[in-house]
């Protein structure tokens, strides 16, 4: 019988690679950050004016880099309930829940610390979330996590 050597945690044959086969981790066994120049793109104007060309471009490259990081729609399923639910409703009543959405992605994030996709949902989710000030901004801010989340699901985000 040939020798085998048992895979173990950390090997860069195995459990550092993602369904593709590519390799997120750098030489120190740290999963490397996610393009940092996509989130300083982010333009308040898109929740305080709302949309135009440069959001549909910005939500184009976000929900591709979301997808190739890892984020699965499971993941963010309660969060975007909440939006919804929050949008359906009346906004100024459900402030209190919209301030808890926060939380609620750091809570997703904090189970999941290597997800790179989840970490680019939330650093656009805590720059996009300060600019929201009333029911109008509240509407430029779901149609914006709207656009992103329907850019991941197309560039293959998975369940």
């Amino acid at each position: 019988m040939a020798d085998y050597k048992r895979p173990r945690i950390g090997d860069n044959n195995l459990y550092n690679r993602d369904r593709s086969g590519s390799n997120r981790y750098n030489d120190n066994g740290n999963r490397d950050a996610f393009d940092t120049s996509i989130v300083n793109d982010y333009q308040s104007k898109w929740i305080t004016e709302g949309a135009d060309c440069d959001l549909v471009k910005f939500a184009e490259k976000v929900g591709k880099s979301m997808a190739d990081g890892g984020l699965t729609n499971s993941k963010i399923r309660s969060i975007y309930g909440e939006i919804k639910r929050i949008q359906s409703g009346d906004f100024e009543k459900l402030k209190s829940s919209f301030y808890l959405l926060k939380p609620k992605v750091a809570y997703a994030l904090g189970r999941d610390k290597n997800n790179v996709g989840l970490q680019l949902f939330k650093k656009i989710f805590d720059r996009c979330y300060t600019d929201v000030k009333d029911k109008r901004t509240y509407e430029n801010f779901c149609n914006f996590i709207e656009a992103m989340l329907a850019y991941h699901k197309a560039f293959g985000g998975k369940d």
